[in-house]
């Protein structure tokens, strides 16, 4: 094993190679700015980008009117969206989609709304590819099939990041006078044919809690059903891949036409499979099964979605560093976030509609960049002590060169076994959850460093596993302090929404050595109109809520 440390300087380092990162690389460059853009992946092909094929716009959209798009946002996102980043979605997206065209991105259909939405949708495919042809005839230098383990903190800033080749096993410590971390969101690596979120692992948010950023966001869950399958049967698998939506011209199902009256019931993505489990009938809800009109099935042995395929994920745009202004700067000067990895809360406590998602990293990744760029103009070029650089070093490489320790895949498995019941955080109750967090707690203090791995490949795995373990701890204390039901959270022991307390933003930030938690409220401009009904401001209903609002 080469233990020598390549130190690479530059202006800009961009964590992440999706939506975000290569747009906020491609502005950084352009501002004139010396850019590397690190990717676990392969940039433009990692995470979840090449799943994306739908880039919401607010332009011609045959009769919606900027405050039914507003008034949509607040409806799904149940009142905890920003509303900021909402405008500034709507601001600058359809910018971004003609950028991202004229880099060589195919447009297929130019107008469909999901339908109950008046959220135009534009129909794009090979963005990935496209981006990063783009990058790099930008001057932006890649390193990729590279995993970035810590960032660089001295003096009260971040001054750059460590991380180690995952095939040669070359070592990298990059100075930056500014970082902009867009390495996407967290998940537990579920696997099932649905929404392939497992190579998303929380990396950037853990990285940024530990240099001392403020996380938000996590106590949601994202609610992408899985699809039932037989994996061992290659006709079945065949069969689903042609159906797929995700291809041009196939999907997503969209209507024509925006919705005539928007009903906050039908708006978001939603987690009623749980409740339909948890109450002892069938979790598949066959509305979800059929395509517009009702009248075709997906395909599989059953009919249906059979769980949650994004388990450990929050709402898009809805979990990561907590922003202290609209292009993304953290609380630790020296650092920005972007797209997944950015808690703007563009969509609340929902999901507002198709392309929201890829059509907000690539707004935010190009402000994120831009503002990045413009600060690093005024900088020296960071310098780090040898010591601090090996200690980075030494903790990264730790897993392989230990002599004995435990497997990532068996500590993985044992937080899985933890983390996915339904139960858990699909339908959250108090003691449950503090019954999760015990174990938990017990797997990282016992576990998470003594870890032990013989290759490469088994160091990424081992980091992984330490930052999931982290997002779960996350997700539990964030979940146990939100008490209330709102969007995609839901509090079996609190099934009310609590506008009085619970109308803000939970904030995780690391203090002394434990996990602390902040409440922000949200700004007045985001408030329902205090003289709505309760209904009138939530329009669905969870389980054993008017109950409750009776006693």
């Amino acid at each position: 094993m080469n233990s020598a440390l390549n130190t690479i300087q530059t202006d800009v380092l961009v964590i992440g190679g999706g939506f975000a990162g290569n747009f906020a690389a491609i502005k950084a460059a352009e501002q004139g700015a010396k850019v590397l853009m690190a990717v676990k992946g392969r940039a433009g092909r990692s995470g979840l980008t090449p799943w994306a094929n739908s880039w919401f716009v607010f332009k011609d959209t045959r009769g919606a009117t900027r405050e039914d798009v507003l008034r949509q946002f607040a409806l799904s996102g149940e009142h905890l969206n920003n509303v900021d980043f909402t405008e500034l979605l709507m601001a600058e997206s359809y910018d971004r989609y003609e950028e991202i065209s004229a880099w060589g991105a195919v447009t297929g259909r130019s107008h469909y709304y999901q339908h109950g939405t008046v959220t135009r949708s534009i129909e794009v495919v090979n963005c990935g590819d496209a981006m990063r042809k783009k990058a790099k005839a930008s001057g932006v230098s890649l390193l990729e099939r590279v995993m970035i383990t810590s960032l660089i903190k001295q003096d009260g800033r971040v001054i750059g990041a460590t991380g180690f080749h995952m095939e040669t096993g070359e070592t990298y410590a990059i100075l930056a006078k500014a970082v902009v971390m867009c390495a996407g969101p967290a998940s537990f690596k579920p696997l099932g044919m649905g929404y392939a979120c497992c190579a998303a692992t929380g990396d950037g948010d853990a990285m940024a809690y530990r240099a001392g950023a403020e996380i938000s966001g996590k106590e949601f869950t994202d609610a992408h059903p899985a699809w039932k399958m037989d994996s061992m049967n290659e006709l079945s698998t065949e069969e689903l891949l042609a159906k797929s939506p995700l291809r041009l011209g196939g999907g997503p199902p969209g209507a024509e036409w925006p919705a005539k009256n928007l009903n906050g019931a039908h708006l978001g993505l939603r987690i009623d499979p749980a409740f339909g489990f948890h109450q002892g009938g069938n979790p598949i809800d066959p509305a979800f099964c059929a395509g517009p009109g009702g009248k075709e099935k997906r395909p599989g042995p059953e009919q249906g979605p059979t769980g949650f395929s994004t388990i450990g994920m929050s709402n898009h745009k809805g979990e990561g560093i907590f922003p202290q202004d609209i292009n993304g700067a953290s609380n630790v000067t020296g650092l920005w976030g972007a797209g997944d990895g950015l808690c703007s809360m563009q969509n609340g406590a929902g999901y507002a509609g198709f392309g929201c998602s890829c059509a907000g990293s690539a707004v935010q990744g190009a402000r994120a960049g831009k503002a990045a760029a413009r600060f690093a103009a005024s900088q020296k070029a960071p310098t780090a002590s040898p010591a601090l650089l090996q200690e980075h070093q030494e903790k990264m490489l730790a897993p392989i060169q230990r002599t004995r320790g435990y497997s990532p895949a068996w500590v993985t498995q044992l937080m899985q076994n933890t983390m996915f019941p339904y139960y858990v955080l699909y339908v959250k109750e108090k003691s449950r959850m503090e019954a999760a967090l015990s174990q938990i707690l017990f797997l990282q203090t016992r576990f998470s460093n003594a870890l032990r791995v013989e290759d490469f490949h088994g160091l990424r795995l081992a980091h992984e596993t330490q930052n999931m373990l982290l997002n779960a701890e996350m997700k539990l204390k964030a979940g146990l302090a939100r008490e209330e039901s709102r969007g995609t959270h839901y509090r079996e022991d609190f099934p009310c929404r609590d506008d009085e307390n619970w109308l803000a933003w939970i904030k995780l930030v690391e203090a002394d050595g434990t996990m602390q938690i902040k409440k922000q409220p949200i700004p007045e401009k985001g408030r329902p109109d205090k003289n709505l009904s309760y209904r009138e401001k939530y329009h669905s209903v969870f389980p054993g809520e008017d109950a409750s609002r009776i006693k």
